[in-house]
């Protein structure tokens, strides 16, 4: 198994009475680190019975979003990071413009526009449709894709 080296900065090396010492870590290859986003909230035209296409409906989606080491962890640079607010404003123009009827579809099309737009290796999209039935607060999908390894 091949190892990556990481040197901690200096900055962190250099604190005061930091209790354990911090110097070269070793972390196996490949890392991932996960972004998430949950309860996001917004409404879409979704359903496979009529009455469900008549007027917007509520979904609450949770987004597990996937990436190598980020660069972000040691440059503390928005600009190496995902930005939380460009993945919110893609979901909710997905659900702006939905015409799937199946929340699994509605999912992996979300999918589909988070890897095209970020650089992610993996996701985990769950979709729920709060108060549908008397019997359940929520019913839902939770799909989890991973990048082709040509992609990568």
């Amino acid at each position: 198994m091949k190892l990556d080296r990481i040197e901690a900065p200096a900055s962190v090396r250099a604190l005061p009475g930091l209790a354990v010492p911090v110097g070269p870590a070793t972390v196996a290859a490949p890392c991932e680190d996960t972004i998430f986003l949950r309860g996001v909230r917004v409404e879409a035209l979704i359903g496979v019975y009529e009455h469900e296409r008549h007027a917007p409906q509520p979904l609450v989606i949770d987004l597990e979003l996937g990436l190598r080491h980020a660069r972000c962890c040691a440059s503390d640079d928005l600009r190496d990071a995902v930005d939380y607010g460009q993945v919110l404003a893609a979901v909710r123009r997905l659900a702006q413009v939905n015409r799937a009827v199946l929340l699994e579809a509605f999912a992996q099309n979300v999918a589909d526009a988070l890897f095209a737009g970020f650089e992610l290796s993996s996701v985990a999209i769950s979709v729920s449709k709060p108060a549908i039935f008397d019997a359940a607060d929520s019913v839902g999908v939770t799909i989890r894709r991973r990048r082709a390894a040509a992609d990568a």
